[in-house]
């Protein structure tokens, strides 16, 4: 038998995940207090939205949207929110036994936008997995415990190792781009690609400043100087729906917002959010979210 006398490298993996234990991405009312847990894997906690505090055996942190907090194994960790504003998080639980995961004790971070692409990738990844929808309210069968993982009866081809690949790579990320003090994160490339996320920034920015009025395809065009064809290119490729989807969306994102942070009744709400009528407000919430928004609001309160 002839020897394979190819030379090769065998892969070194400095960062190895092979387990999940929870996956969600959780709405939570602005008075929400999770008391506290602790268990034998790792932890985090990515704030998509508003603020929260943490606190853990050794530090309290006050996260702002943008960062994450690991949670060591057999760390204890609480959270509550500030009674103002009603955040959204997204939490994984994995085990990972790599010397490499230590950076990460003690440790909350601010992530930049590739870092926070992971993110969204995983989060697209784990909603083509596992049964739950992972943007959605969850319903408490007992207390403090989400559902279990469930797997989809068809998940996609090769979701599960995805989710894999982005988390070893956000963490890879995560400690390259903190090894050296004083370095932050890169928020963008200087590249066309930059140029491009910044006007659709400035155009997603504009709709969330005037829901209210539900700008028209046309009126952005006006505003921005550009064409209906340009605009609907560059607003789909970089945010995944149309102009008229994502506005939708917002304008119930925001509804949900002000029903968590108690800020106005569902009347206000239609009113401020520019719906013609409160029944058509509740028509299009409940096509969103499968239920009304005073179902909604008695399920927020019922986590608190």
């Amino acid at each position: 038998m002839e020897k394979n006398f190819f030379r090769h490298i065998r892969l070194k993996e400095q960062i190895c995940i092979d387990k999940i234990y929870s996956f969600h991405y959780t709405e939570l009312n602005k008075d929400y207090v999770y008391r506290g847990e602790q268990h034998n894997f790792w932890e985090f906690l990515y704030l998509d939205r508003g603020e929260i505090e943490v606190s853990t055996d050794s530090n309290t942190f006050h996260l702002k949207q943008g960062e994450i907090v690991f949670y060591s194994p057999n760390e204890f960790h609480s959270l509550r929110c500030n009674h103002k504003t009603a955040p959204n998080i997204f939490i994984i639980a994995f085990d990972c036994r790599s010397e490499a995961m230590s950076f990460f004790t003690h440790k909350a971070l601010k992530l930049g936008n590739g870092d926070r692409e992971l993110l969204s990738q995983l989060i697209e990844e784990g909603n083509k997995l596992f049964m739950l929808p992972i943007a959605w309210p969850y319903v408490w069968h007992k207390p403090k415990r989400p559902h279990p993982l469930t797997r989809k009866d068809k998940p996609e081809f090769g979701s599960e190792q995805l989710i894999k690949i982005y988390l070893e790579a956000l963490f890879i990320r995560l400690i390259r781009n903190n090894q050296t003090p004083g370095i932050k994160p890169k928020l963008s490339s200087v590249t066309k690609e930059k140029g491009e996320r910044d006007f659709v920034s400035r155009v997603t920015g504009y709709l969330d400043e005037h829901l209210r009025e539900n700008p028209t395809l046309d009126q952005l065009c006006a505003e921005f100087a550009c064409s209906k064809t340009h605009l609907r290119a560059l607003f789909r490729e970089h945010t995944g729906s149309g102009v008229t989807e994502y506005v939708g969306r917002l304008r119930i994102e925001r509804a949900k917002q002000h029903i968590r942070e108690e800020t106005c009744n569902v009347t206000e709400i239609a009113e401020r959010l520019g719906y013609s009528s409160i029944h058509y407000f509740s028509r299009q919430f409940k096509k969103q979210t499968g239920m009304s928004p005073s179902e909604y609001a008695r399920t927020m309160k019922a986590r608190m």
